[in-house]
């Protein structure tokens, strides 16, 4: 109830522009639609899903924006070996699985596989670079102004440094100095031990690999689900004492957390 039960969702708001800027569609983006679909704006937008695992899809066919007709989007995804965005996304919202298919949808979209290298728009741009999980996954980067924030919430920094140092050192360049680095920190490293390979990394080692780097906040993100509000502020206690002052900020990410930079 204190950190959140929703799936992966972030919003990046813009002075001077009223795009839409989303990464992932995990559950809690049914309540921005919610939010949004309140306030009655016409909405455009861009939104950047990391992967198609279905916590980071299943609030996408729930976002009421998509369907109002005077709205617009454009949809980026990583390629999927063979598959582009569009076809990931007809996949999900198929009549096996949901009564609503994407051609349904009245708002207008345009679903883009996003391709390695950098996307530039009005007053930002986006690159990427590929994570260490299961499925082809984007670490994102949003470069905004003189300020950089990104956006790895499923990445598994390895225990054992020695066998993965070439991704280590690319990760290290691509996350050096950003504003803002939100990253996965699913377990502890106890419990890490017993999951190597399944794609998450534990916040002790995000904080060894990362509190040297020039990070100004760390945002620790994609929670256990085993993991209680009394479990998780226990963890949030160990994270401040552990990273000490390598951030301005640290600690785990909360539902609905706001995070201002001038």
């Amino acid at each position: 109830m204190k950190y959140g039960g929703n799936t992966s969702c972030i919003q990046i708001e813009l002075d001077g522009t009223d795009e839409l800027i989303v990464a992932d569609c995990g559950t809690g983006f049914r309540n921005l639609g919610n939010e949004l679909t309140s306030n009655g704006h016409h909405l455009q937008g861009k939104i950047f899903i990391t992967h198609p695992h279905w916590d980071h899809l299943q609030g996408f066919p729930f976002f009421k924006p998509f369907y109002n007709s005077n709205n617009a989007f454009k949809v980026f995804m990583p390629p999927q070996d063979e598959a582009g965005c569009k076809e990931i996304l007809q996949g999900h919202l198929s009549n096996t699985f949901f009564p609503v298919s994407i051609d349904m949808l009245e708002s207008e979209l345009d679903c883009m596989t996003f391709e390695k290298g950098t996307l530039n728009f009005d007053s930002y741009s986006v690159e990427y670079m590929w994570a260490n999980h299961t499925v082809p996954t984007a670490i994102y980067k949003f470069n905004i102004g003189s300020h950089v924030v990104i956006f790895a919430p499923d990445n598994e920094l390895p225990i054992d440094n020695e066998d993965h140092s070439a991704f280590l050192n690319e990760f290290k360049a691509f996350v050096k100095g950003a504003d803002v680095l939100i990253h996965d920190a699913q377990f502890t490293r106890e419990q890490h031990k017993d999951r190597l390979g399944w794609g998450h990394s534990d916040w002790e080692t995000v904080i060894d690999v990362t509190k040297d780097l020039g990070i100004s906040h760390l945002v620790l993100t994609h929670h256990d689900p085993d993991h209680c509000d009394e479990v998780l502020d226990r963890i949030n206690l160990e994270v401040a004492e552990y990273a000490s002052d390598s951030y301005q900020t640290v600690g785990l990410v909360k539902e609905g957390q706001e995070l201002n930079l001038s």
